[in-house]
């Protein structure tokens, strides 16, 4: 008798193996994730954020936009091979900005530690809110590789201070997505003016370098434009000029922003007093610690620490 024909079932993934193939980060990956990254899934984007550490991803491309934000102290190589366009190399120390359509084969060498945010974006995204805007279609974006947008890294470090040890809130996610992509279709879209060129009359690689390391070396001691400038040899007020120049900030907002994320460091690692971290990061009182980390972070460092 003729046994009745069953139809194999195909076998079912599991929850891992979906994850992983969601995961847009891992394209390309040759090192592990650090363990305390965050991933979001949100309406047409993916969010991942983390303390990177020294890392890279060998040559890949995918199917959605990447915006890459790095912050400080990033140190990157970007390698690139269009496919319609010549490959070629960057190097960049300090804040960073890539903008990686898709279908760009690319591969990048994080050298140093470094706040990381990736973002990918959907085709459907970017025509949904190219139509939003009215923007003229097809929507394409110029490739941008270790570029600086002082727009695009404040939006960076609001998402990373939303994912900081949770996932963000869907509602803040949302409209920082949103505003950072409508930024995308006005600025860097293939009709639009090029932005990449980089600024002049600023400090230079060499002097650039000397005073980034000088901060985060000495974070608790003086760090005045005065006695910024003697470590250049520069006029202070010139100084003053061509460091807001390369880095988009004037020198003192720089320190500061350097100061309280060593103290976030200090807070998420560390059981040291807030006091001592207040005096280890350069303040001069407790309260003038906690007055300007509420201000940068929307939080004080105690409820900082306990979240």
């Amino acid at each position: 008798m003729k046994q009745p024909h069953t139809p194999k079932r195909k076998p079912a993934q599991n929850q891992a193996q979906k994850q992983t193939q969601t995961r847009h980060i891992l394209t390309g990956a040759d090192n592990a994730l650090p363990t305390q990254h965050i991933w979001h899934e949100g309406s047409g984007y993916s969010i991942y954020a983390a303390e990177q550490p020294r890392s890279s991803w060998h040559e890949h491309s995918h199917d959605c936009v990447q915006v890459t934000i790095g912050l400080e102290p990033a140190h990157v190589q970007a390698t690139w091979s269009g496919n319609a366009r010549p490959g070629g190399q960057r190097e960049l120390t300090g804040n960073i900005v890539s903008i990686i359509p898709a279908g760009e084969p690319h591969s990048t060498l994080w050298q140093r530690r470094a706040t990381l945010i990736h973002l990918y974006l959907t085709n459907d995204l970017l025509a949904e809110t190219a139509s939003r805007l009215h923007h003229p279609k097809p929507v394409k974006l110029r490739p941008i590789y270790l570029a600086r947008d002082l727009f695009l890294e404040e939006l960076g470090r609001t998402l990373f201070r939303e994912c900081h040890g949770q996932h963000p809130c869907s509602l803040i996610a949302d409209a920082t997505v949103t505003l950072l992509t409508a930024h995308l279709l006005r600025t860097y879209t293939t009709d639009a003016a090029p932005t990449d060129a980089p600024p002049t009359g600023g400090l230079g690689p060499t002097r650039e370098r000397r005073i980034r390391e000088h901060i985060e070396q000495f974070l608790d001691q003086d760090l005045s434009i005065h006695a910024l400038a003697r470590i250049v040899a520069m006029n202070p007020q010139y100084f003053a000029h061509a460091f807001r120049l390369t880095t988009g900030f004037t020198p003192h907002r720089y320190v500061s922003h350097r100061r309280i994320s060593r103290a976030q460091q200090l807070l998420t690692e560390t059981t040291l007093s807030l006091s001592d971290i207040a005096y280890q990061c350069g303040f001069k009182s407790q309260g003038q610690f906690t007055t300007l980390f509420r201000q940068l972070t929307g939080t004080t460092p105690g409820k900082f620490r306990s979240t």
